[in-house]
């Protein structure tokens, strides 16, 4: 049974208890993956010279989904942050953390320079050259295109989210007939925009 934090307004999140904030780091955006990165899926065949593939959001095995699989060992992974530091960076939430420790003050959960192995990508260049991939197609990673660490990370100074920086959206709401179409009130609302995102 998962004990819940109540009591006086105090910094953190109050959500269950052993939550820990965690940053994966990876060795490189894997946002734009380059063309040396990534073959003709399922075998050693590069995908063509100029290709790009995205390993992020929106892909069953892509990198960032393989590196979340080390972390879900020991932990509920309940929210994933867009990524920073072009690409490569992303925090993550998890649930139940308590299994993790860290060996050294810096927090590191992980030996430095974990290999992504198996991992695929979505194009979103097309190739070149032969094979010429089409938009939106699946290619495979290469076991040695990108490396992780594993971080524990600080929970503050998180910016507010308004519409002009994406964290919100104006729609909707459940009541039909009303303006704007379908708002609860009949006035505008907005909720926050899903994230992550696949853009």
């Amino acid at each position: 049974m998962v004990s819940k934090v109540n009591g006086a307004a105090y910094p953190g999140v109050w959500v269950e208890r052993n939550v820990a904030f965690v940053k994966i780091t990876f060795s490189k955006n894997i946002k734009t993956l380059a063309a040396a990165d990534l073959l003709v899926l399922g075998t050693a065949t590069p995908a063509g010279a100029s290709t790009v593939g995205d390993s992020s959001f929106g892909v069953v095995e892509s990198v960032l989904v393989k590196a979340l699989k080390a972390l879900e060992v020991k932990a509920v992974i309940l929210g994933i942050s867009d990524p920073t530091a072009g690409g490569a960076q992303f925090d993550v939430m998890l649930g139940h953390a308590e299994g993790w420790f860290a060996p050294l003050t810096d927090g590191i959960i992980l030996a430095a320079g974990q290999p992504v192995l198996g991992a695929q990508a979505r194009v979103t260049t097309i190739a070149s050259a032969a094979p010429f991939n089409a938009l939106g197609d699946i290619v495979g990673v290469t076991d040695t295109a990108v490396t992780y660490t594993l971080q524990f990370s600080k929970f503050e100074l998180l910016p507010a989210g308004t519409g002009a920086n994406g964290a919100i959206t104006n729609g909707p709401g459940s009541t039909s007939g009303a303006v704007p179409a379908g708002s609860a009130t009949g006035t505008p609302g907005f909720y926050p925009t899903t994230i992550p995102h696949t853009s």
